[in-house]
């Protein structure tokens, strides 16, 4: 019986010690919980005091556990409000700390920022700008307008090339070499104020047959610090040239141009500008290119259509000249030839020479006479010129035509322009060759009969290409030696 109450003790111990780790196990999940998360310190609280409750119930004999329990868990709960109210102000002061950063970090990449927007507007280096608003006058430019859409786009491409001093410049596609020799041409004879520009260029072949290239290298005649110089100069000039003849016909500012090209200009095809404008009308140096071109920018800036055109001289049989270029203008609507070179061929200060207009507003017919096209303006087409309307010899009545009576229509030219008008150079334009080399045998003699009783001294000189006799006072020539 005493061993069978022993035994009954024992059990009862075990089972209230096993009852009790049960119950401990349970009230202490929670608490795990609650110090794994920290925000759910509050909610896991909560579920203490009921699991609490709970245990009260079952056994009033752990009622000490579970009140040390309870203040155990709330202890614990109370420990992870802190830990999470720490957190989270380690939360906040690092979120402080880190937007002060970002904020530090801000005002330095703005800082920088600001730094380097000055650097670049400070830079002397300006963006580089490769479109149509770069050409000058584009509107102007007669066969640059008649390129087909990749050629225009290339060609604009060139121009800004040379405008920026560039060595060269590569196409996106490979073109044709032809018209990469086309382009060529057009920035040498239709853009007068391409003046830093040389005639030489090296195209970069993409085959050993030379038919196609991906660019081209530029030959430059001055440095940019000398083009700037060049270009104040010419500004100046076409100011002045405005405003001198601002009032004036078309007709008017042609040969007013045309006079002034001709009586500065010396014929020189040696001097390193005489291909430019600037050579021409400020140096006063020039060969049939810069003369040219020269008479074409005038004319734009005076609000008249005009144009360079390049061939080869039927009158040289040698290799003198490697080629030739003259001008087409538009005048009242209709288009001549003007060839001011051949005009003027005065090849130092002291010759004198006297204007023969042999080629001032001339026609096709006439022109083609002694003048060949390139092949170039033959493919990209050139504006007719049949009028002969504007020409200076026919406005001026200084034609003498075919028929027997060539001395009678000289002395009428005479009468009314040596004597009544009082001019001192004359220049007479024949029909054609066979009437201009009957007059000329005896035109000495026809000058110094008609003019025996005015007591003046005239001589003439004759022209076969420009089909002109120019009969000039000898006293004109010493005045103008004077002068120079």
């Amino acid at each position: 019986m005493k061993r069978s109450l022993k035994i009954s003790a024992i059990l009862l111990i075990i089972i209230l010690c096993f009852t009790g780790c049960n119950m401990s196990v349970e009230n202490n999940a929670p608490i795990q919980d609650s110090t794994q998360t920290v925000h759910e310190s509050s909610g896991k609280k909560s579920e203490n005091s009921s699991a609490n409750s709970g245990i009260k119930e079952n056994s009033s004999k752990n009622e000490d556990i579970q009140s040390s329990v309870v203040k155990e868990s709330e202890g614990q709960s109370e420990i992870s409000y802190v830990s999470s109210q720490i957190s989270e102000n380690e939360s906040s002061e690092e979120s402080e700390a880190e937007s002060s950063i970002e904020e530090s970090s801000d005002e330095v990449v703005s800082e920088k920022s600001d730094i380097q927007s000055s650097i670049e507007e400070s830079s002397d280096e300006p963006e580089k700008i490769f479109d149509e608003s770069m050409v000058y006058e584009l509107d102007k430019k007669y066969f640059v307008q008649e390129l087909d859409e990749q050629l225009y786009n290339f060609f604009i491409k060139m121009y800004c090339s040379v405008i920026y001093f560039d060595e060269g410049v590569h196409f996106e596609d490979e073109i044709p070499s032809e018209s990469l020799d086309t382009m060529m041409f057009l920035l040498n004879y239709d853009c007068p104020e391409l003046i830093q520009l040389n005639g030489d260029y090296s195209p970069i072949y993409t085959d050993e047959e030379c038919k196609t290239v991906s660019g081209v290298y530029f030959t430059y005649n001055m440095s940019e610090e000398k083009y700037n110089e060049c270009m104040e100069a010419l500004k100046l000039f076409f100011e002045n040239l405005k405003v001198d003849i601002s009032e004036k016909s078309d007709i008017e500012k042609e040969k007013y141009v045309y006079d002034m090209i001709f009586s500065k200009c010396i014929y020189d095809e040696k001097d390193g500008y005489s291909g430019t404008v600037y050579g021409t009308l400020i140096n006063h140096k020039g060969r049939c290119e810069g003369i040219s071109k020269s008479f074409m920018w005038c004319m734009r800036e005076l609000g008249i259509e005009c144009m360079c055109v390049s061939g080869m001289p039927k009158w040289e049989t040698d290799s003198v000249y490697a080629g030739h270029s003259w001008n087409i203008i538009k005048i009242n609507g209709k288009y001549y030839n003007l060839d001011l070179t051949i005009d003027n061929m005065k090849l130092n200060d002291n010759q004198v020479n006297y204007p023969n207009y042999g080629f001032f507003n001339v026609n096709d017919e006439f022109n083609d006479k002694s003048h060949a096209i390139s092949g170039f303006y033959r493919e990209i087409g050139l504006p007719e010129c049949k009028s002969d309307k504007a020409n200076y010899h026919k406005m001026n009545g200084l034609i003498v035509h075919s028929g027997d009576d060539i001395k009678e229509q000289l002395m009428e030219i005479f009468e009314k322009n040596l004597i009544d008008n009082k001019i001192d150079n004359l220049s007479i334009k024949f029909e054609n060759l066979s009437v201009l080399n009957k007059a000329s045998v005896h035109m000495q003699e026809w000058v110094k009969e008609f003019l025996n009783s005015e007591n003046i001294d005239y001589n003439s000189v004759c022209d076969e290409i420009c089909q002109t006799i120019t009969v000039y006072a000898e006293v004109l020539g010493e005045e103008v030696e004077e002068l120079s």
